[in-house]
């Protein structure tokens, strides 16, 4: 594991002292423990004798028949939201140019039905993963179609919604593209005694993402990582009539007045499989973000990254995968110092580590500013000075290979700045 600087501080009181000929102390060769970190799979709240969220997920389908939709086939194929041009990135509070090395971009649907995506202030988006970190390309079995899913988390307080995850076509990526697009709730599937399978909403900030196979992990910045099963996204019901339409808004789960199941408005649910939650013997991690690593030879892995506002003592964690998708071993393969506070988003290309950031304390006001893209290699060493500039509030990173070169996925989260964009490494 690699050394990082947090270790070394907490280690330093514990090295043992030796005397020389002379009487002097001086450190002994021993060398200060390092902080581990692990993660430890859970299936299922409450006791061991519950039931499974696997099982409850099942329930639903061969139970209280609920279809299971393809996010491509189904999802894409009735999706209604368009994205809109990425316009010249000077709209909304704060003005900055295009991020340095800019490829393509588009907004969100800024049509009134649709306008809380682009200019609402109760969704926010957060995290961003790719077909290609899932499948090391296009979607398999869809045509050659490539997708983006990006996570939001719901800011208000009350009849919080918890999180959702935007399903979007990026298979063409032109300067007029204007993908299409819609959101997925994720919720926790249930099963109370005496009741029928149901779903809740979760309790996720979904600070950042990572699509693995079929599994889709979305970091939550105390509890851990939660995993959600991209196959068994299901079909509920919007209301047939506008009454019921505008009045499933506030339902979420089974409603026994027609014995149908809703989702807040949305036409899809996706549901939490398994947890990884901090072991028990694990230091102490914040699981701010997470991200895909295809770049390290046959063995694919998870890269964690912390945030701290004001400290740059943050640490990134990596986990390896089994070929399932699955976290190989509950102790972490590796960590290493970020140097940097603001860390929203870290992505490892190789030997090369790129993070996105908000810019310095002394620099922050009531408007937004341009982020900043951080280059460190190798690994664990101190940055001077950015790489390039992002967008206004920029938030997670997801890599992408081209035949030029790489690319890095990013978003924007503030109302009316709010662009997905892709950049040249």
């Amino acid at each position: 594991m690699d050394t990082t600087r947090r270790a070394l501080l907490k280690g330093a009181a514990a090295v043992p002292l030796a005397l020389t000929a002379g009487g002097l102390p001086v450190a002994s060769v021993a060398r200060a423990a390092e902080p581990e970190y692990g993660l430890r799979m859970y299936d299922r709240d409450g006791s061991p004798t519950g039931t499974t969220w696997e099982a409850a997920t099942q329930g639903l389908i061969s139970r209280q028949r609920l279809a299971v939709a393809d996010l491509v086939d189904d999802v894409l194929s009735r999706a209604e939201r368009r994205a809109s041009a990425p316009g010249d990135w000077r709209d909304g509070p704060g003005t900055a140019p295009k991020p340095d090395r800019f490829d393509f971009a588009f907004g969100w649907d800024a049509r009134p039905k649709y306008s809380e995506d682009a200019s609402g202030k109760r969704w926010y988006p957060q995290g961003i993963t790719t077909s290609y970190d899932a499948y090391g390309g296009p979607v398999p079995r869809s045509g050659g179609r490539k997708v983006a899913l990006v996570s939001w988390y719901d800011k208000r307080a009350g009849g919080n919604q918890g999180a959702r995850v935007s399903v979007i076509d990026v298979t063409r990526t032109g300067s007029s593209s204007r993908p299409r697009y819609d959101h997925v709730l994720l919720v926790v599937p249930t099963k109370e005694s005496g009741e029928p399978y149901d779903f809740n909403v979760t309790e996720l900030h979904a600070g950042g993402i990572a699509w693995v196979g079929k599994w889709l992990y979305v970091a939550d910045r105390i509890h851990g990582l939660y995993v959600f099963d991209t196959t068994r996204t299901l079909k509920v019901s919007r209301g047939s009539t506008e009454e019921t339409r505008e009045r499933a808004r506030n339902w979420c789960g089974y409603h026994g007045g027609d014995n149908k199941y809703y989702a807040h408005g949305y036409r899809y649910v996706m549901p939490l499989h398994h947890v990884y939650r901090p072991a028990s013997w694990s230091a102490k991690l914040e699981y701010s973000q997470v991200s895909v690593d295809r770049t390290q030879g046959a063995t694919h892995s998870l890269v964690v990254s912390e945030y701290f506002e004001k400290s740059s003592d943050g640490v990134a964690v990596r986990w390896s995968l089994n070929r399932a998708g699955f976290i190989a071993a509950e102790r972490a393969t590796s960590a290493w110092p970020l140097q940097i506070p603001r860390v929203q988003g870290a992505v490892c290309v190789g030997d090369q580590t790129y993070y996105s950031a908000n810019p310095a304390v002394e620099a922050i006001t009531d408007e937004p500013k341009q982020g900043n893209l951080w280059l460190q290699w190798p690994r664990g060493e101190k940055m001077n000075a950015p790489r390039g500039k992002l967008s206004l509030g920029p938030e997670d990173l997801s890599y992408q290979p081209q035949a030029r070169g790489g690319s890095l996925w990013g978003l924007a989260e503030h109302p009316d700045t709010r662009r997905v964009y892709r950049i040249r490494l």
